[in-house]
């Protein structure tokens, strides 16, 4: 369900009348101030099969880029140094880097390529970067060094002892499929994930072995109003939307993202770089 400005004004006019919020300088710090203030959240996550090398092992994350007309390329520049200054092992971006043109994303690559983890920066496509041009987000991403993962897995290796990371294509829009992407799995390797769809997480766990799935596309609902939450989430979004989740055996974590679209505002939910470590 698309959120324009004109619903988001009606919505937010309606609740001010009923629970007093938000004024008209809250709706202007949702629109002119809090989209630009990228911040870092840390989250760690203890996985109990963790392998004792990877104890401490660190995972920047942020999602959701839109880059263009709402998200300027600073709002980028800010993400980049704040998972810089994390010194995180791997960086992981799942997906929706563009929102209206696929040209964008090679305004990425010099802002991109500045990422520095020790293990390298992967990348799965969103929904978005397949409704307007996988194959220039795609190209877009090997020129900043990036390594896009479309149903494929790798072995991440820290002394004697191994993880395996699988990215799966878009769920919602792509062709997601998680056994090319757990092909190369062997033995009981503690397995992350990364897929746009946080939602999806339902149909994996039943069928494949996943410790810890890493997603964006809910924006955290970009507004979030006090006793309300979220005004609006999207398909295979709505509900595993913002923060920590157990599902079943696994854990999710959905990052409330860089960027916005249809209504340049957010509230209550700031665009989020994701400081994860983990530990056994």
């Amino acid at each position: 369900m698309k959120l324009t400005r004109r619903r988001f004004l009606q919505i937010a006019a309606g609740l001010g009348v009923s629970v007093g919020v938000p004024s008209a300088v809250e709706l202007g710090y949702a629109t002119r101030i809090e989209p630009l203030r990228v911040l870092t959240e840390e989250c760690r996550i203890r996985i109990p099969k963790l392998p004792t090398p990877f104890e401490g092992f660190r995972i920047a994350l942020f999602s959701d880029i839109h880059l263009y007309p709402f998200t300027p390329i600073q709002v980028v520049r800010d993400a980049v140094r704040l998972a810089n200054a994390f010194q995180p092992d791997l960086v992981i971006l799942p997906g929706d880097f563009i929102w209206r043109s696929p040209g964008a994303a090679f305004d990425l690559v010099p802002v991109l390529s500045q990422l520095n983890p020790a293990r390298g920066t992967f990348a799965v496509l969103g929904n978005h970067d397949h409704y307007k041009g996988p194959k220039i987000v795609a190209r877009a991403l090997a020129q900043a060094g990036i390594r896009l993962l479309r149903n494929q897995g790798i072995t991440i290796q820290c002394g004697h002892d191994s993880i395996y990371l699988a990215g799966i294509d878009s769920a919602w829009a792509g062709a997601p499929s998680p056994s090319s992407a757990f092909d190369q799995r062997r033995g009981e390797l503690t397995t992350i994930v990364a897929v746009h769809e946080p939602d999806y997480i339902r149909a994996l766990v039943p069928r494949f072995p996943v410790d810890l799935q890493l997603s964006g596309h809910s924006h955290g609902g970009q507004v979030r109003l006090p006793i309300v939450g979220p005004l609006i989430l999207p398909p295979m979004g709505e509900i595993y939307d913002m923060g920590l989740y157990r599902v079943e055996n696994a854990q999710l974590y959905t990052t409330r993202g860089i960027g916005t679209i249809h209504v340049n505002a957010r509230f209550n939910c700031p665009p989020e770089v994701t400081a994860i470590t983990l530990h056994a």
